[in-house]
């Protein structure tokens, strides 16, 4: 039998692409966003779990992309061509792949092993593809029309990367790349910014959220804000200077 994409809340299912997640959301309207869209192969895997909600893939509204990684672009064009999504994304990233551009530079740490990743990525030429259109433009702090998906600008893993809220089920962030959850809840993978992926930690950290989804590794599907301030303690002053973070 043919495994459904996996629940992680009211009508948000995970997509594991192998290595990376994507994820699909009921709209009201019957139709469907997509969160990013996972490796070049992964086109048939997101077409089937359309179908595998009893969806056609003309239900696909929209795309909204965390940022330009390969990882998250590389179905993209495959996707949109086959279901007439339009894209969603922070004008920093959307620049890039509007010419076939699809990484920035990258910076040590924190950490040995992203060091390690940032050394073996500089011995390889820069990813460059056909390039893709972005029909919109995200800003931080802008609700998107469709759930009331928010975007919150997270720069730090890109300049352009985007964490999104959706008020649902005690509030539902889609991480991206800003942070993992594999053994535990930490740092993103790689940076191009490590200073600027701190702040973005402590901003996510300061939001209400239950529930937690990421790219990379397990959702958190309870409690998911307080493990986040548990883990960036730094949030509580970001909260208490600011008198509340919203995005």
């Amino acid at each position: 039998m043919r495994r459904l994409p996996r629940s992680i809340a009211s009508g948000v299912y995970e997509i594991g692409l192998g290595g990376v997640n994507a994820f699909l959301i009921d709209l009201d309207d019957g139709g469907l966003a997509l969160i990013d869209a996972g490796f070049a192969r992964s086109g048939p895997r997101i077409g089937q779990a359309i179908r595998d909600l009893g969806r056609a893939p003309s239900d696909l509204r929209a795309v909204v992309m965390t940022h330009l990684h390969r990882d998250h672009t590389g179905a993209l064009a495959e996707v949109t061509s086959r279901t007439g999504a339009e894209v969603w994304m922070h004008p920093a990233d959307a620049a890039l792949v509007r010419e076939g551009v699809f990484a920035r530079p990258l910076e040590p740490g924190p950490g040995l092993l992203r060091s390690g990743i940032v050394r073996l990525s500089s011995l390889r030429p820069a990813p460059r593809g056909e390039p893709i259109a972005v029909e919109h433009e995200v800003d931080d702090g802008e609700t998107l029309p469709f759930a009331g998906l928010r975007a919150v600008h997270t720069p730090g893993h890109t300049a352009g990367h985007l964490a999104l809220l959706l008020p649902r089920d005690g509030g539902v962030l889609f991480v991206g790349d800003a942070a993992t959850n594999f053994v535990r809840l930490s740092w993103g993978p790689i940076y191009e910014d490590v200073n600027e992926g701190r702040a973005s930690l402590a901003r996510l950290a300061a939001l209400d959220f239950e529930v937690a989804a990421f790219a990379h590794g397990r959702a958190i599907r309870a409690h998911a804000g307080e493990r986040f301030r548990a883990r960036w303690p730094e949030a509580r002053n970001l909260t208490t200077e600011s008198g509340g973070v919203h995005p």
